[in-house]
C-alpha cells in the first residue's frame, strides 16, 4: 500500500516523522524513562520545517496523549498508565506543539494544511492522489490491497471488542480510526493508514491468540521464535524472485531513474529541447513539471506539482482546461503566449491526454516538430516561428532513439525528400531492429486505406515501406499500382526511378 508513494518527494518526510513520534510515545507507554519524551519537541520542530504533514503528527500526539489521560483518569482499557505519567506525556506534547512554531512560515504553517483541505474546487478534484480511494481496484495511487487490508482491520477490531473488550486499546483505536477517515478522504493518506494499522493489527492478533489458543506456550520462547522466522523466510522466498526481476527492470537505467519512474516522463522530448535551445514558452502535462524543472533548469515551466504552494487556483484551472482539451484550450495558450507544447504522443497518451493531442494534430496553428511515440513537441506557427523554420529546413537535432529517428524520416517524406527518407529509414532499421514493427504497422494501415479508397498516395506509401524493408518485388507491385491510379508530382518521379532499381534483371 505504501509502494506507489515511495518516490523522491517531500511527502516521504511524513512517513519518517510519523514513525518517529509513534515510536517515542509507544516506548513511553511501555514504561520507558520520561527523559525519552525530550525527543518529541526537536522531532516535531524538524518535521515542521520539512513537510506540512507535521500537523498530522501533532494531531497524532494530541490524540494519543488525550487517550492516555482519559484512560488514566477513568481506568479504561488497555493497561492505563499512572495519571502522573499521562500528565508528563501531555506536557511533552504541549512543548512539542510550541516547538513546531520554529519554522520559516510561523503560524501560517498550522493553517496551510487546512487551506488545502478546503480547496475542493481548486486542487483536490484535479490531482489524482487527492481523490478518494476506490476499494478493491488498482489505479494510479490507488493500491488494490487497501480494500482487503481495511476490511481485515475492521474485522480484527470488532473481534477483539466482542471477545476481549477490556483489552481493546482506546488510544490506538482512535489513532487508527482518525487515519482511516483521512485515507478514505484522499488516497495520498493510504500509506499513513498502513503504517499505523500494522502494529494495531499485530496487537489485536495477539489478544485473540491469548483469548482462544489454549497452548500459548507453543508460540512463545525459542521454539515459537524459530517457527515465526521459518514462516517469514518461506514467505520471503516466495516473493523475492519476483521482486528481484521487477527491481532489475525498474532500475536498469539507474537508481534515480528507477526511483522517479523516469519512463513516465518525456525523456526524449526533453533531450530534443536540450539539443535545440530555441526560444518559446512551454506548456506541458501538469505532472511533468517537476521533471522539466530538473532536466531543463534554464527553460521556465508552465506549472509544476508544487501546486497551491506556488500557483493560484485559477491558474491551475486554466491549465486543467488545456489538459482536458476543453473548447477554451487554444484561448488559454494564446493568452499565455505559449509557443511549444510538450505532450504525450499516440503511443502513450491514452484517453486522459488523447483529446488535446488530437486537437493539436488537427489544428492549422500548430506543427508537430518532434515525436518518439512516447512524447511529442508541437510548435505554434507564429509564436514558435524559429522552431517551424528550423523544422522545415531540417536544422533541428534529434535524439538518438528509434522513435525520434523515425519521425525525422517521416519529416523527409512529408517534404517529398524521398531519397533522404529512404536512407534514413534503412539506417534506423539497421541500428534499431525493433523499429521494423512500427514500419510494418504503418504499411498495414496504408494498405487498408489503399484497398478501400484506391488512393494512389496510399499505394505509394505501401510501396515505399516495402522498399525500405527490402521487399523489392512487392514494392514494384505497389509502385506500379500507384502510377496506374494517377500518382503525380515528386512521388511519381521517385516511383518511376525506383522501378528499374527494384525490378529483377532479365533472366534473373
Amino acid at each position: 500500500m505504501c509502494r506507489p508513494y515511495l518516490d523522491i518527494r517531500p511527502q516521504l518526510f511524513s512517513f519518517v516523522g510519523l514513525l518517529a513520534v509513534v515510536a517515542i510515545v509507544d516506548a513511553y507507554r511501555r514504561g520507558a524513562h520520561a527523559r525519552l519524551l525530550a525527543l518529541l519537541p526537536p522531532t516535531m520542530a524538524l518535521w515542521s520545517n520539512l513537510h506540512a504533514s507535521f500537523i498530522y503528527g501533532l494531531g497524532t500526539l494530541v490524540l494519543l496523549a488525550g487517550g492516555e489521560l482519559l484512560k488514566a483518569a477513568r481506568r479504561l482499557p488497555d493497561a492505563p498508565m499512572p495519571l502522573s505519567r499521562a500528565f508528563g506525556l501531555a506536557a511533552a506534547v504541549v512543548v512539542a506543539g510550541f516547538a513546531c512554531l520554529l519554522n520559516h512560515e510561523g503560524t501560517r504553517a498550522f493553517t496551510f494544511p487546512f487551506e488545502i483541505l478546503r480547496a475542493e474546487g481548486e486542487w483536490r478534484t484535479g490531482i489524482v492522489e487527492w481523490l478518494p480511494p476506490v476499494l478493491f481496484r488498482s489505479a494510479p495511487f490507488n493500491p488494490a490491497s487497501f480494500g482487503p487490508f481495511f476490511v481485515a482491520q475492521a474485522v480484527l477490531a470488532v473481534a477483539v471488542l466482542l471477545a476481549a473488550a477490556r483489552r481493546f486499546d482506546l488510544s490506538d483505536s482512535a489513532h487508527v480510526a482518525m487515519t482511516g477517515v483521512m485515507a478514505f478522504s484522499a488516497r495520498r493518506f493510504v500509506p499513513l493508514f498502513a503504517l499505523v494499522a500494522v502494529p494495531f493489527a499485530a496487537k489485536n492478533l495477539a489478544i485473540l491468540r491469548d483469548r482462544f489458543l489454549v497452548r500459548r506456550a507453543a508460540l512463545s520462547g525459542a521454539r515459537g521464535a524459530t517457527a515465526v522466522v521459518a514462516l517469514c523466510l518461506a514467505l520471503l522466498a516466495a516473493v523475492i524472485p519476483r521482486w528481484i526481476a521487477e527491481a532489475r527492470q525498474t532500475y536498469a537505467d539507474g537508481l534515480f531513474e528507477g526511483m522517479v519512474r523516469e519512463w513516465v516522463f518525456p525523456r526524449g522530448a526533453v533531450e530534443f529541447l536540450e539539443r535545440n535551445p530555441l526560444p518559446g514558452r512551454l506548456f506541458h502535462v501538469y505532472a511533468w513539471g517537476g521533471y522539466l524543472l530538473y532536466r531543463l533548469p534554464d527553460r521556465p515551466v508552465f506549472i509544476d506539482p508544487r501546486a497551491h504552494t506556488v500557483y493560484p487556483g485559477e491558474f491551475f484551472h486554466e491549465a486543467r482546461k488545456v489538459e482536458s482539451g476543453e473548447p477554451e484550450w487554444s484561448d488559454v495558450l494564446d493568452r499565455h503566449e505559449v509557443a511549444l507544447v510538450v505532450w504525450p504522443s499516440a503511443g502513450f497518451a491514452g484517453e486522459l491526454y488523447g483529446r488535446l493531442l488530437a486537437q493539436l494534430a488537427a489544428s492549422p496553428s500548430w506543427q508537430r516538430v518532434y515525436d518518439d511515440n512516447h512524447s511529442a513537441v508541437f510548435a505554434h506557427l507564429q509564436r514558435g516561428r524559429a522552431w517551424i523554420d528550423a523544422y522545415r529546413a531540417f536544422r533541428l537535432a534529434y535524439p538518438d532513439n528509434a522513435g525520434a529517428q523515425l519521425f525525422l524520416a517521416n519529416a523527409y517524406l512529408d517534404a517529398n525528400e524521398f531519397e533522404r527518407a529512404r536512407v534514413q529509414m534503412r539506417e534506423v532499421l539497421r541500428r534499431f531492429p525493433g523499429a521494423a514493427a512500427s514500419i510494418r504497422r504503418t504499411e498495414e494501415r496504408l494498405l487498408g486505406g489503399a484497398g478501400s479508397s484506391g488512393s494512389p498516395d496510399a499505394w505509394f506509401g505501401v510501396g515505399f515501406s516495402r522498399e525500405v524493408r527490402g521487399d523489392g518485388a512487392r514494392a514494384v507491385e505497389a509502385y506500379r499500382t500507384a502510377l496506374e491510379r494517377g500518382l503525380s508530382g515528386p512521388a511519381a518521379d521517385y516511383a518511376r526511378d525506383a522501378l528499374p532499381r527494384l525490378e529483377p534483371a532479365p533472366g534473373g
